[in-house]
C-alpha cells in the first residue's frame, strides 16, 4: 500500500518545489542572443531566396528569445536604471524591426531595409550591447 502512495506524493513534492524556481537571465545572456537575431535578419535581407516563412519564423523566434531574456533579467538594485534603459532601447529596436525593417525586406525594398539596419537599428544594437556590458 505504501508503494502506491509514494509516487503521487513524490510528484506533488516535485511540482511544488519546482513551482518556486525563478528563471533569471543576465546582460551577457541578452548580448549573446542578439547575435543570432542580427544574423537571422541579415540572412533575410541579403538573400532573396531566404525570405519565406521559415526564415521569417527564425527572425521572430530569435527576437522572442531576446524579449524573454530581457523579461527575465535580474540585476542588482544599483543597476535597475541600466536594465530599464535596456528594456526601452530593446522595445524600440524590436518595434522598428517588426514594423519597418521586415516589411521593407518582404516588399523587396532592400535599400530601405539596409538603410534602417545599418543606420538607426545599428545604433540601437550598439546601445543594447553597451548596456548589456554595464550589467556585468
Amino acid at each position: 500500500m505504501l508503494k502506491k502512495n509514494v509516487f503521487p506524493a513524490l510528484l506533488l513534492v516535485m511540482a511544488v518545489g519546482f513551482s518556486n524556481v525563478v528563471l533569471a537571465s543576465s546582460g551577457a545572456d541578452v548580448k549573446a542572443a542578439m547575435g543570432p537575431l542580427r544574423d537571422s535578419l541579415l540572412t533575410m535581407l541579403k538573400n532573396a531566396d531566404k525570405r519565406g516563412p521559415e526564415q521569417q519564423k527564425a527572425v521572430k523566434e530569435t527576437a522572442g528569445k531576446v524579449s524573454q531574456l530581457i523579461k527575465e533579467l535580474k540585476v542588482p538594485a544599483d543597476k535597475e536604471s541600466v536594465a530599464a534603459e535596456l528594456k526601452s532601447v530593446w522595445n524600440e529596436f524590436n518595434k522598428v524591426r517588426e514594423e519597418k525593417v521586415v516589411p521593407a525586406i518582404l516588399a523587396g525594398n532592400t535599400s530601405e531595409a539596409e538603410k534602417l539596419a545599418n543606420g538607426e537599428q545599428k545604433q540601437r544594437l550598439m546601445k543594447i550591447m553597451q548596456l548589456c556590458d554595464q550589467l556585468k
